[in-house]
């Protein structure tokens, strides 16, 4: 546990909360009473201290226990301390350790801010209504009820709560016992288990849900909104069966009676894993079969995977402190992979992972200012800015490779044996180290230390020539500005080679190899590593011509592409020979790899962005992926495989975006065949369109993306009038993100501020704000107009999302979108006065961006451009 930290639960430890909670979703407020039971601990004092945030204490209590009876102790003064979140109850005697018990009396208010308690609004038959909901990770718990809001403070807690009669009411365990009177209605729910403040739960509302059991017995139920249930048939299949393979991977059974997964339409994270009563944004659990992208259920999937997997690893066994906070989120973020493949082998989610997890961490961790994986903390709200790529892709990374390294065996018993040694405890990063090195006899924490401990990764440089290859490490930097300090890991070489002479791992600076077969030679093979390869020129068009040949797996032409344009990047290597090694791509049928291309060219278009360069870009792109955009087309094919269908949105976006006149001009058509009910479009005789188009006028759910961002980049105010009348017809929360991204697209200044102005009406869910801002800088045409726009409205994002984790990630989205030096003065202006514990890790990342990019422009633009100029 942290030592710069002041930790409560050092002077009082609760084992039981009995919390009686009335809230009134008209006023928008609630009271309620608390007892808490534990133990005074440590020194004889005349106070006791409990977190709270914005809660106004009216009465309290102190109880002590002893042997001779119960002492009842007075509380003369009670004072609540903003800046610590805590209130502190004085007592006119002193209070000695051993039991006690606390009473508190309280109020506090619903705010809009998707924390504490919070509504979410919904209309069902045009009547408006609202749900009650609460979100209490990380530090949340404290604005509810008075706590200790830490997460090694373990206790059971019996909830009850007075609701509006005729209304669904959860929380994390069944109910015990109701009764009604009047318009109230009271719910006593069973105790729960010994578990963490920050995942208790409950809601309350007009909901219905669809239920199924598992093997084992436990009762699964997916709730929404009335007009919603009926898209809970996929989610409430696949976790069913999720849970069954979890409850056989772990060798431990689901604790609880009951698992609900609660679809909320106002949710500010992907999801929350409270024991018993996962709670879920609309988009991250429910599908529609018919109007639902392929993707969408891919991700529905993969979060219901993630949650439920911390149903054991968070939840049944958590975290001391929040510098372990990977050990939640990392541990989820990889596994929700193997249950996902476990159901769905065909999906190939493996692939998936290296770009949407791995090559993402080590963009974020290529930074000075990343952090470790395990990261101290030592304020509150420092805990925000480490829900990020590191704690989550980096520590499901780390994870990837000790699985790799251990082999699946020893890494699953490993597992089995961690979770029931700690069963209902906390622990730290190197209790699980030990688990694994008990079971797998290696030496685990050696090995996994660097990795875990320590910010960045190393690059290996490998010089093949002949039968020899000279590798040697170092930190792998962006910013070839930044001062380097040498620093080594334990690397798993993973090589291409089975010889005796190719160590294990690579724990010194270099190491010269003996080789057989130089020509395929690779070091990361499968890319279980995390760590990045930079070969000679030479050697790399050999792999190149291995490549032509379709003679490297899918995963190491990925990681060969990767790891080639971000040394690019950094200035380890030239932009247009990483840009030449695409040629060798020209065959590629893999959507992961298409995706790190598409990843490629749009970093260049968004660095670089001049309009002379974007031009000269659409050729070449046009050329590389005519072979899969003939292949592909615009129509699923019966049978065809996942990879495909996940595949042509994005192909033919790049299409579209390169100005391929047929990709464009059926995108226009779709989109003209798009109806309001009321409008019936001549466009859908045309048999070409009208199988592409749905009943009611709407497009295939997979190509939205493409078509309507293609019209908003070509369209009009009448285009952007259309847009915003399917946005306020559509029902899924995903197909309004897709919306957003087009009507945030414009070219026209009026249009951007129209689109922005959308943002602080009732038009935008908080929760999506930060998608419609993240566009907004995404279009080139409306970037500076967007950045006029944040600085003008600061005070309103500061009000309505203040605690969200998206507020915090804004320098990102302002900084990513700049490669221009000269912007770093405004950037600071801005930003540094704002700055927060919350703050300050993203507005240094942001910083740090700005001055690759804009490093990178500087030296690269020039050679860029002249390489796709003679490729026109």
């Amino acid at each position: 546990m942290s030592t710069s930290v002041k930790h409560l639960l050092d002077q009082f430890k609760p084992t039981h909360y009995k919390l009686d909670l009335t809230p009134n979703k008209v006023e928008m407020t609630f009271s309620g009473t608390v007892i808490i039971s534990g133990s005074k601990v440590g020194r004889p004092s005349q106070r006791m201290t409990l977190h709270q945030k914005g809660l106004k204490i009216t009465k309290a209590t102190v109880t002590r226990h002893d042997k001779n009876g119960d002492d009842s102790i007075a509380v003369d003064r009670i004072n609540s301390h903003k800046s610590f979140d805590e209130v502190r109850l004085h007592t006119k005697k002193q209070i000695y350790p051993g039991a006690i018990t606390l009473r508190l009396d309280f109020s506090g208010v619903i705010t809009r801010q998707m924390n504490g308690m919070y509504p979410c609004f919904f209309e069902e038959n045009g009547k408006k209504k609202k749900l009650i909901a609460t979100q209490f990770e990380s530090h949340h718990a404290r604005e509810v009820f008075p706590c200790i809001d830490e997460p090694a403070a373990k206790a059971t807690f019996e909830l009850t709560l007075t609701t509006p009669s005729n209304e669904t009411v959860l929380s994390n365990t069944p109910v015990a016992e109701q009764s009604t009177k009047g318009k109230l209605t009271t719910t006593r729910f069973e105790t729960t288990p010994h578990m963490s403040t920050y995942l208790l739960a409950f809601i309350y509302g007009d909901m219905g849900y669809t239920e199924a059991k598992s093997k084992s017995g436990t009762i699964t139920r997916i709730y929404a909104t009335p007009d919603n249930v009926k898209l809970t048939d996929f989610a409430l299949d696949f976790a069913v069966k999720c849970l069954d393979f979890y409850e056989n991977y772990f060798g431990i059974p689901y604790p609880l009676e009951k698992c609900d997964h609660i679809a909320l339409p106002d949710f500010a994270s992907g999801a929350m894993e409270n024991w018993g009563a996962i709670t879920y944004r609309e988009q991250a659990l429910l599908i529609d079969e018919e109007n639902s992208p392929v993707a969408m259920k891919q991700r529905v999937a993969i979060v219901i995977a993630h949650e439920l997997a911390h149903q054991w690893f968070g939840n049944l066994v958590t975290m001391r402190w929040w510098t372990d906070l990977w050990l939640n989120e990392g541990f989820a973020s990889w596994i929700e992979f193997l249950a996902v493949d476990h159901i769905f082998p065909q999906w190939n989610v493996w692939t998936q992972f290296l770009v949407d997890d791995q090559q993402q961490a080590l963009k974020l961790d290529a930074l000075q200012h990343t952090h470790p994986v395990e990261v101290p903390i030592k304020h509150p709200d420092e805990i925000r800015s480490i829900f990020d790529t590191i704690s989550y892709s980096k520590g499901a990374s780390v994870i990837h490779m000790l699985h790799d390294y251990l082999g699946s065996d020893a890494f699953q018993a490993g597992l089995k044996h961690y979770l029931t040694l700690h069963a209902y405890k906390n622990t730290d990063t190197v209790d699980l180290w030990k688990a694994f090195e008990e079971i797998s006899g290696k030496p685990v924490m050696k090995f996994m230390n660097a990795w875990t401990s320590t910010s960045g990764f190393p690059v290996v440089h490998a010089n093949i020539k002949d039968d020899s290859v000279e590798l040697r490490q170092e930190r792998f930097y962006v910013n070839p500005h930044q001062k380097r300090v040498k620093q080594l890991w334990p690397i798993a070489l993973q090589t291409t080679e089975d010889d005796v002479n190719a160590p294990e791992t690579l724990n010194t600076e270099s190491r010269n190899l003996v080789v057989k077969d130089a020509d395929h030679f690779l070091v990361n093979v499968g890319s279980a590593g995390f760590y990045r390869v930079n070969y000679n020129a030479s050697h790399l068009h050999a792999l190149g011509a291995q490549i032509k040949k379709g003679h490297i797996s899918t995963a190491d032409r990925l990681g060969l592409l990767a790891d080639i344009t971000e040394i690019a990047k950094a200035g380890g290597s030239s932009t247009a020979d990483a840009l030449e090694f695409l040629s060798y791509y020209s065959d590629e049928t893999d959507y992961a790899v298409w995706d790190t291309i598409a990843g490629i060219l749009g970093s260049i278009r968004l660095v670089m962005r001049e309009d002379e360069l974007r031009e000269a870009m659409k050729p070449f792109i046009r050329n590389l992926l005519s072979k899969e955009l003939a292949r592909l087309g615009w129509e699923t094919k019966k049978d065809e495989s996942h990879f495909d269908q996940l595949l042509r949105p994005i192909v033919l976006g790049m299409a579209a975006g390169s100005d391929d006149k047929k990709a464009v001009n059926h995108a226009l058509k779709l989109f003209k065949a798009v109806h309001d009910v009321e409008d019936v479009n001549p466009e859908l005789r045309n048999p070409e369109i009208s199988k592409q188009v749905r009943r009611g006028g709407s497009i295939d759910p997979d190509m939205r993306g493409v078509v309507f961002g293609t019209a908003a980049r070509l369209g009009d105010e009448k285009t952007f009038d259309k847009l915003v009348k399917l946005y306020e017809k559509a029902n899924l929360s995903d197909e309004k993100v897709t919306i957003a991204a087009a009507l945030t697209g414009f070219k026209q200044e009026k249009l951007i501020k129209r689109a922005l102005g959308m943002i602080v009406t009732d038009a935008v869910r908080l929760q999506d704000v930060a998608y419609w801002i993240a566009y907004s800088f995404m279009n080139r045409h409306g970037r500076d107009i967007t950045w006029q726009w944040l600085k003008d409205n600061w005070a309103w994002l500061e009000e309505n999302l203040g605690s969200d984790l998206s507020f915090y990630r804004t320098p990102i989205y302002v900084a990513r979108v700049h490669g221009d030096g000269a912007f770093v003065k405004e950037y600071e202006a801005f930003f540094k006065p704002k700055l927060s514990p919350s703050f300050e890790r993203a507005y240094h990342q942001g910083l740090e961006m700005l001055q690759w990019q804009s490093a990178w422009k500087d030296r690269d633009y020039k050679e860029i451009l002249a390489f796709f100029k003679a490729r026109q």
